[in-house]
């Protein structure tokens, strides 16, 4: 962009009339060289800042003292936040049900499976995934899951014997989901204790609804 939007905006100027280029327009030239200095823009912006202000105004009752009102308010929020961390027996924002509770207790024991989740969409009319979706979304739910830490550590391990240092992660990605199916079905053979049907449901990975 940085490199470009200079001949981009001359472009434009063939096409659209002269009304077309506010300010707003004319700040793309100096956006680029802006983020490369300051970074992200989320951290330094004022809207923050402003919405907080805002809040503040709306609390002044007093405007011959705003300041007084405004600090009164203030006192007010710190206290009744910091007490509301300690009322056990009223209904305050930290101990407020979620609004989208699904009741009850989750019997799922891995933390994969724990999750409250609603469906999103028409399921009628769901996307369908390519099976090297299917697969990067097995990868990352297997990556990503406390429970099975150890079998990750124990096949990379395996990795680094068989294979040159550049390829480990890759190959570890290629090989760990049939791996651990493999071993998981060994512990299900063998009647261990350590099997359960919902790690064996985390191994076979998506099921594809036709």
């Amino acid at each position: 962009l940085r490199h470009d939007i200079v001949q981009v905006l001359c472009k434009f100027e063939m096409i659209f009339p002269p009304a077309f280029f506010t300010s707003m327009m004319h700040v793309m030239v100096h956006l680029p060289e802006e983020a490369l200095l300051a970074g992200p823009v989320n951290y330094r912006w004022m809207y923050p800042i402003e919405r907080l202000l805002g809040e503040l105004k709306k609390s002044v009752r007093n405007r011959a003292k705003p300041e007084g009102s405004i600090i009164e308010a203030w006192v007010q929020y710190e206290s009744l936040t910091f007490c509301g961390m300690y009322l056990k027996d009223v209904e305050t924002a930290f101990n407020r049900p979620q609004r989208n509770n699904e009741g009850g207790m989750r019997k799922e024991k891995l933390s994969v499976f724990a999750q409250s989740a609603r469906p999103f969409g028409d399921p009628g009319r769901g996307e369908s995934f390519s099976t090297n979706d299917m697969e990067v979304a097995h990868w990352f739910v297997l990556n990503n899951c406390d429970e099975i830490m150890a079998y990750l550590d124990e096949h990379e391990e395996m990795m680094k014997r068989e294979h040159p240092s550049h390829l480990v992660a890759h190959k570890q990605r290629e090989l760990f989901p049939q791996w651990f199916l493999e071993s998981v079905n060994k512990l299900k053979s063998s009647n261990s204790p350590m099997y359960s049907d919902e790690l064996y449901n985390l191994a076979f990975g998506p099921i594809r609804a036709e």
